[in-house]
């Protein structure tokens, strides 16, 4: 795979991720009004699994094929300004790659023997994706990857945030 694809599908996992975000979140304002119907049940839960998934695609294991190391050339820069953004350090954001990695290992990849489903802090997961997106776009992309493409991440998932807010609200009115 060429630097220009490898690039372009990285982007591409970090709006997927973030798309689904958002609509986890919104949904989630409005469980009471859904928590009895299945297909909202199972729509919620699935918008959080492929947010999972998808991040971790990028963050989750250094030999992955699509994580973040693969296409960013100066990784020392692109942690430390990543950290300082998130307000953490460098071995909070391994403990918190390790927590999305459980979520995903023990209840979405597999159903391990675990009773309590832990749902890590989805703040992280936005803002780091949103970071990363916007960092491939504005340090990485000297092919022209992204030609035409999401401008800005934080306003992309602002976007998918509304669309779902909406809908519940139209939904709630009919």
């Amino acid at each position: 795979m060429d630097r220009r694809d490898r690039l372009r599908r990285m982007g591409l996992l970090c709006l997927h991720c973030l798309r689904n975000l958002a609509f986890f979140r919104a949904t989630t304002e409005y469980r009471a009004a859904w928590e009895r119907e299945q297909f909202w049940v199972a729509a919620h839960n699935n918008f959080l699994d492929v947010a999972v998934l998808e991040w971790c695609k990028v963050y989750g294991d250094p030999r992955a094929k699509h994580h973040w190391q693969k296409v960013v050339r100066d990784s020392a820069s692109f942690m430390e300004q990543l950290t300082a953004h998130l307000r953490i350090t460098e071995a909070m954001f391994v403990e918190y790659i390790g927590e999305m990695r459980v979520y995903r290992d023990k209840f979405i990849a597999h159903l391990d023997d675990g009773n309590q489903m832990d749902i890590p802090n989805l703040s992280i997961a936005i803002k780091s994706a949103q970071f990363l997106y916007q960092w491939l776009l504005e340090n990485e992309d000297d092919c022209d990857a992204y030609h035409g493409e999401v401008a800005n991440s934080v306003t992309y998932f602002r976007r998918f945030y509304a669309e779902a807010q909406q809908l519940h609200t139209a939904r709630s009115v009919d």
